[in-house]
């Protein structure tokens, strides 16, 4: 279990340097754009399923390279990993509640 839990911290820290990255001049927006305005609850709605995707394809065991995780950006990868991480920690609390009841006299 801790080596998984390494391995999700460096994972994302690995993504959140990547996305912080310095980028060239020609890649950078003009002083005086504005981004584009969106719809927050749809943009929301998006990215939450967006998330359940990566994290049902990260629980399946796909890995990193996953198409359902391709646009999240880091910090949502790395709360897709952290939700697959704790599926797997519920499901094996499970296992372990059905086999500590099933070897009780």
């Amino acid at each position: 279990m801790r080596r998984h839990l390494d391995f999700i911290v460096l994972t994302t820290a690995c993504l959140a340097l990547a996305g912080c990255s310095g980028s060239d001049s020609a890649d950078a927006e003009p002083a005086g754009s504005t981004p584009a305005a969106t719809s927050s609850a749809s943009a929301g709605a998006s990215v939450a399923d967006q998330i359940k995707a990566c994290t049902e394809a990260i629980a399946a065991g796909e890995d990193s390279g996953a198409p359902e995780c391709a646009d999240l950006s880091a910090h949502d990868y790395g709360k897709a990993l952290q939700d697959a991480d704790d599926l797997g920690e519920d499901a094996l609390q499970e296992l372990v509640d059905a086999a500590s009841e099933s070897a009780q006299p």
